[in-house]
């Protein structure tokens, strides 16, 4: 009659070590798909971050050559900043194109500004464009003529106030 009683408790302990092995095992489960969801989730978090931070450097950068007094063509580069954000400007003249009447469009540029950055080990890469006609930001004096006559909108010296590229550095013809 002992015997039968000490099988019993035995063989109702090793289902309890069972069914607490398996739970432990179902739980370990569960949490290391937790520790990957997390995981995932930070990385989407970073990479949204630094997109969103193209989007505002490439839409700072193509309204400051944009406004520019007196535009020229080239191509600029930006130093990377504190992340390894830079950014490339390029200005085109644009020619033969034509409006919705079929009238030429004299002094059309392009600029596209594109933006690269580091994604994980990959370069990505964002950019944005816009066209500007070359007088629109040109003072004028009396009767639609340029201020101080021809000679003004040529001249003129560094920097955007002065008419010149702003910063970013050289052109890179």
């Amino acid at each position: 009659m002992k015997t039968k009683l000490v099988r019993k408790r035995g063989r109702k302990s090793a289902m309890v070590i069972m069914e607490v092995l398996v739970a432990l095992g179902v739980f370990g489960l569960a949490a290391l798909g937790l520790i990957k969801a997390l995981a995932v989730a930070a990385q989407t978090a970073v990479v949204s971050q630094l997109e969103l931070r193209m989007i505002l450097r490439l839409q700072s950068t193509l309204t400051e050559y944009s406004k520019i007094a007196r535009i020229e063509e080239g191509k600029w580069q930006s130093d990377p900043d504190e992340l390894g954000v830079w950014t490339e400007t390029e200005v085109v003249l644009l020619e033969d194109i034509l409006n919705s009447e079929g009238q030429p469009l004299n002094e059309m540029y392009r600029i596209r500004v594109t933006g690269y950055y580091d994604n994980f080990g990959q370069t990505g890469e964002m950019a944005a464009e816009t066209l500007r006609y070359a007088r629109l930001y040109q003072a004028t004096g009396a009767g639609g003529a340029p201020a101080g006559g021809a000679g003004a909108a040529a001249g003129g010296g560094g920097g955007a106030a002065g008419g010149g590229q702003p910063r970013g550095g050289a052109p890179t013809r």
